[in-house]
């Protein structure tokens, strides 16, 4: 099965194909071999060599760019290549009715039509100095005084003493953040360009490699940038295939044995919203392609398919019938470890990207509980790593750190421990910089939500789980 690749990235931003068309097509050519992606790997160490900056001007020396499948690019002439500023958008009078609510957090209160990706305000794309308010009569509402604004989200409010009331129309002019990448490319001359990218607040696509050119880098222009850095700058250095993952292969030999023989089947995915499949099209949410996917590979099994997720949930309150600790109240009649064993399932896949917020402790009381339960049962069981989420404080550094995360260790440790799949797909998202995609633009809702091609990594990994 080919990789979910830089190529299908340039199709998937931009909505263009079918479902599963990333199954199919062949990887991108990059560039140097990586180490394992599963690899601690500081920062630091993720350079920009041989590329340097001035300015705003990216400088590609001339030499030989190696990429994929061990070929060289030859770089004849060194180019300096200006990089445009960040996109920034104007709106003039957008017009609103005011929330009683009081701004904060990801929904509560008016949201800013602009700076809308999906369902929420894309983090930090606001330009908070430039928010101006009037009222139906033109005149000018005062910050504080008539209304309030939660800046991270793009979300505005009332003020308690506010003039306006919230049946009343009021006009808000403000300007915004838009991401984009560009992309390095070298043409059939061996000269260096720079094709730029189409801007967009959450998933901004790669331009596509001119006929007869090869790309070599990407150049991230991020919310607020306002000068050309390093963190901006992703050489390609790999190819999708090059990404090392602890995904494990052999472990659900029973629904693997009945999928052959043609017999019933069936499959729970358990999860949150991105199992949910939130800010993406049914087609394009992995729960859903890996059933279209299992379907196709095995279409004399006779499959029973079913997705117990619900968003903003974490694997331990579902044990608890919706409570655990201090988190918000999941609905008990909904929230329930008896609806995912309900159905007899053979296989479960789980993904829980909401469980970052455990200690260690936590997860081994939560995940020996639910090991117990299955094997007590005989049910088979592939454990998702999750995919990345937007920090809250943007740290661009973090698309290149490719740390492991303490779920993550801990759900390898586990998985290898008591002999169940694992579908490492944060390994995946680990390696993206090093194909040059920088996976801040794969957020759907531009902070956790993945859009169709970062759930197409998880389909690749959790179907390498169940290769024979």
């Amino acid at each position: 099965m080919e990789p979910n690749s830089r190529r299908d990235f340039l199709c998937s931003a931009t909505a263009v194909g079918a479902t599963l068309a990333w199954l199919t097509r062949p990887g991108f050519a990059a560039a140097n071999a990586s180490p394992p992606a599963h690899s601690a790997l500081s920062a630091a160490k993720a350079t920009i060599a041989p590329f340097a900056i001035e300015g705003d001007t990216l400088i590609v020396p001339a030499g030989h760019y190696r990429v994929g499948g061990g070929r060289d690019v030859r770089v004849t002439t060194a180019a300096r290549l200006a990089v445009a500023p960040v996109d920034v958008e104007t709106v003039k009078d957008e017009e609103l009715k005011l929330s009683s609510e009081k701004p904060g957090g990801f929904f509560t209160g008016t949201k800013l039509a602009g700076t809308l990706a999906s369902s929420i305000g894309a983090l930090g794309s606001l330009i908070e100095d430039s928010i101006a308010l009037r009222d139906a009569a033109g005149r000018p509402l005062r910050r504080n005084e008539d209304y309030l604004v939660s800046a991270p989200f793009a979300l505005l409010g009332l003020a308690p003493q506010s003039r306006v009331k919230p049946a009343d129309t009021v006009f808000a002019s403000y300007a915004f953040y838009r991401q984009r990448i560009d992309l390095v490319v070298v043409d059939a001359r061996s000269v260096p360009a720079l094709v730029p990218g189409t801007p967009h607040v959450a998933t901004p696509p790669i331009p596509a490699a001119p006929a007869g050119s090869t790309a070599i880098a990407t150049v991230y222009r991020p919310f607020g940038a306002r000068s050309l850095a390093p963190a901006h700058v992703f050489p390609i250095t790999a190819t999708a295939r090059e990404a090392v993952t602890a995904t494990t292969r052999g472990r659900v030999p029973k629904t693997l044995a009945k999928l052959h023989r043609g017999e019933p089947v069936t499959v729970v995915c358990w999860g949150d919203s991105i199992t949910v499949g939130a800010d993406v099209a049914p087609g394009d949410a992995w729960a859903n392609r890996l059933r279209t996917a299992l379907t196709a590979r095995f279409p004399q099994a006779a499959l029973t398919y079913r997705n117990h997720s619900i968003g903003g949930s974490k694997s331990a309150q579902w044990l608890n019938n919706g409570e655990f600790g201090n988190l918000p109240k999941k609905d008990p009649e909904k929230c329930r470890f008896e609806h995912v064993l309900a159905g007899k399932p053979d296989l479960v896949v789980m993904e829980f990207l909401n469980d970052i917020v455990f200690n260690e402790d936590v997860l081994e009381r939560t995940y020996q509980t639910i090991d117990d339960a299955f094997a007590a049962r005989g049910i088979e069981w592939i454990i998702v790593t999750p995919s990345q989420k937007m920090p809250s404080e943007i740290n661009l550094a973090e698309m290149k750190a490719a740390e492991v995360r303490v779920l993550d260790s801990f759900l390898q440790r586990f998985a290898d421990r008591q002999g169940h799949a694992l579908a490492d797909a944060a390994a995946r998202w680990r390696h993206l910089y090093r194909e040059g995609i920088p996976y801040f633009a794969l957020f759907a809702n531009a902070y956790n939500h993945p859009n169709a091609f970062g759930h197409g990594l998880f389909v690749e990994e959790i179907l390498r789980c169940l290769e024979d």
